[in-house]
């Protein structure tokens, strides 16, 4: 499975499941189409058999987080119960999780999972050109859109008869198949795994993929792979040359997709009046309930028809529907002022505490823009994320350092 690592006899299986089921159940057509918050009790109940040897260690931080966490939740009354539930079982599941497999080893299969289904989602295209059937049951998601199930990847029915060549992999949308991406560029670039093969494969599910967002973080990250190529390299003025044309094209690639956001006119614009909506009303929610905010997990009973009301029925219920993908704002706007406190291990977390500031800059900020522009805050990513950037990189033990010079030794 190790795309660009051959030696696939180190790989640790059931890690490896693990990380794929965490990345399934972070809102995949799996996910959408099974069962959604009721998959990760099976999941939660196969971690408990996997680690029933193993004692779960708490870092006093990550105590005091949780605890902190649920405490401002369950102040506010409004908060959703159905929801805590879920959180409580995400938190639990994560707890596991980090205690089973460090940073470094989770976010080494996490990309190369990653990298495997963008390069078969390429198939999105014949598929859509061709109107290619599917033998498999489709997907259905939360929406009840169809998507015809390629087992690797989904086919929106929308997107065929509209012949709208864009790939959503296993996701409800372009959008949220972005943020996976971007994300396994993220993780190889804080470990130093990002080769020029990685990089093409990555480079060109973004533009396959189209969406803005997606663009706009690859070019940012784009940036520091390149960096670090040019201090690496004999040849800079060769590399900055070419630097400079992969930036030149890129931004003329990127800047029809851009006006189109902003053009009436244009198929994106109404994405783009959705997110604005959704920041516009969560920004307002947080201005009216500044303390405690409006109920964690509670859109649907507050946030719903508060929008309605702030920007009007007609636009609210028009194309551009707010759809609460803003999932930083949302959140803080839920919980109100102690929310800032709660994402600080989210865009600032352990785990860059190594990198320079330009690299923790422009990651933060990556980090940000994804998930304030789709919602996975009550998401299992979400809380792995959180964790993981509490807990930072935990060194491996002695005991697996044997292990694996063992291995290597064998082989």
């Amino acid at each position: 499975m190790h795309i660009l690592n051959k030696n696939m006899a180190n790989y640790n299986w059931q890690h490896f499941i693990i990380v794929l089921l965490s990345i399934l159940l972070s809102k995949s057509l799996y996910y959408e189409s099974f069962g959604t918050n009721i998959l990760l009790i099976p999941f939660l109940i196969f971690l408990l058999i996997v680690n029933y040897k193993k004692r779960v260690f708490l870092k006093p931080i990550l105590v005091l987080y949780i605890s902190f966490f649920i405490l401002i939740i369950f102040i506010n009354q409004e908060s959703n119960i159905r929801s805590i539930l879920v959180l409580g079982l995400l938190f639990t599941i994560s707890l596991y999780i980090i205690n089973l497999i460090n940073f470094r080893e989770f976010t080494a299969y996490f990309s190369d999972i990653i990298l495997i289904l963008a390069i078969i989602s390429w198939i999105t295209f014949p598929v859509i050109y061709f109107d290619i059937p599917t033998l498999f049951f489709d997907f259905i998601a939360i929406n009840m859109h169809h998507f015809r199930n390629f087992i690797f990847f989904g086919v929106s029915d929308g997107l065929i008869s509209y012949s709208s060549f864009r790939n959503a992999g296993l996701w409800w949308e372009p959008g949220a198949f972005q943020v996976f991406i971007n994300l396994s560029f993220i993780f190889n670039l804080i470990f130093n795994r990002m080769n020029n093969k990685k990089y093409f494969i990555l480079l060109i599910s973004i533009f396959l993929i189209q969406s803005t967002t997606g663009v706009i973080v690859f070019l940012l990250l784009s940036l520091l792979y390149f960096k670090d190529k040019l201090f690496a390299s004999k040849y800079k003025s060769l590399l900055l040359l070419i630097l400079f044309l992969f930036s030149l094209g890129a931004i003329f690639l990127l800047i029809p997709i851009i006006t189109n956001k902003f053009d009436s006119e244009g198929n994106s614009f109404y994405s783009f009046l959705s997110r604005y909506y959704d920041v516009q009303i969560s920004f307002n929610l947080f201005i009216d309930n500044f303390v405690l905010g409006y109920g964690y997990g509670s859109q649907i009973k507050n946030a719903v028809p508060y929008g309605a009301d702030l920007i009007g029925y007609d636009v609210y219920y028009s194309l551009a529907q707010p759809t609460g993908s803003d999932g930083v704002s949302m959140l803080i706007s839920q919980v109100g002022i102690s929310g800032f406190l709660l994402i600080i291990p989210l865009l600032f977390p352990r785990y860059l505490a190594q990198k320079k500031l330009l690299e923790k800059i422009i990651i933060s900020v990556s980090i940000f823009i994804l998930l304030n522009t789709e919602n996975f805050m009550f998401l299992l990513l979400f809380a792995l994320l959180i964790f993981y950037g509490i807990d930072g990189n935990r060194k491996i033990s002695l005991k697996e350092k044997r292990k694996k010079v063992a291995i290597r030794k064998i082989n």
